[in-house]
């Protein structure tokens, strides 16, 4: 039997209508105000809110947006090291982040993958697709995992942890596949949202043959991949029993 559990993701870059015929009243003033078209300052904000969270989990000084892949594997070496505890030292931390930004910069800089590519006072640092797409992907995780996640996780810590011990090669051939295939034909992107997410499901269902702990790995991936292609809104992750 398959039970699907319906839950709130908050797509911040999905397109809203226009209602009461006013489409061409002061357009280009809502065009102008609205936040996915705003820059990431990455001198004042996104740096410091990046330093801040990279001192209170001690790491790295230089993880970041250009670093991206080795900020993933920091964060999820806490999950694999310290298991639940690990988790809640990354959500405080995260916590923290969220409140360092000020003025909408939080969307820019960590959910919205077109305020990094345009972002300003960088330097002569220009941030790459796969960059800004790799960096925001991780935030988006954490609000799952730091939401309807954690609970999920920390009842099953010694076996999801042993995921991220065991497992991560699988993982970031999972995260490739996704990548090479969803660039290669870009209409089918959504196809390779689900691909990707049931990846996961199996990389999780074959450690722990749990379907809760299934269910956390299947949207630990979709909820990522998910921000960066929202019209994919038909993908959901399933929790069941499999033999």
């Amino acid at each position: 039997m398959t039970i699907i559990i319906n839950e709130t993701i908050n797509v911040h870059t999905r397109e809203k209508g226009v209602r009461g015929g006013k489409e061409g009243v002061g357009h280009g003033v809502v065009a102008a105000q609205d936040p996915r078209l705003t820059a990431c300052d990455a001198g004042n904000s996104l740096n410091t809110c990046q330093s801040q969270f990279n001192t209170k989990m001690g790491f790295d000084a230089s993880l970041g947006v250009t670093k991206y892949q080795d900020l993933r594997s920091a964060i999820e070496k806490s999950y694999a090291d310290s298991q639940a505890y690990g988790l809640l030292q990354t959500c405080e931390a995260y916590k923290e982040y969220q409140q360092c930004y000020t003025n909408g910069q939080f969307f820019s800089c960590a959910q919205n993958p077109y305020g990094l590519l345009t972002a300003t006072n960088n330097g002569n640092t220009q941030f790459t697709r796969d960059q800004a797409n790799g960096y925001v992907k991780i935030w988006n995780q954490l609000d799952f995992v730091c939401g309807a996640g954690f609970s999920i996780f920390a009842n099953a810590e010694v076996c999801g942890s042993s995921v991220f011990n065991n497992q991560t090669a699988a993982m970031r051939q999972c995260d490739n596949d996704f990548d090479v295939n969803s660039k290669a034909d870009p209409t089918q992107a959504c196809a390779y949202v689900e691909i990707a997410a049931n990846c996961y499901y199996q990389l999780f269902w074959n450690a722990c043959k749990a379907p809760e702990v299934a269910y956390w790995g299947c949207n630990y991936e979709r909820t990522g991949t998910n921000l960066l292609y929202p019209q994919c809104t038909q993908i959901f992750c399933s929790f069941h029993e499999r033999v």
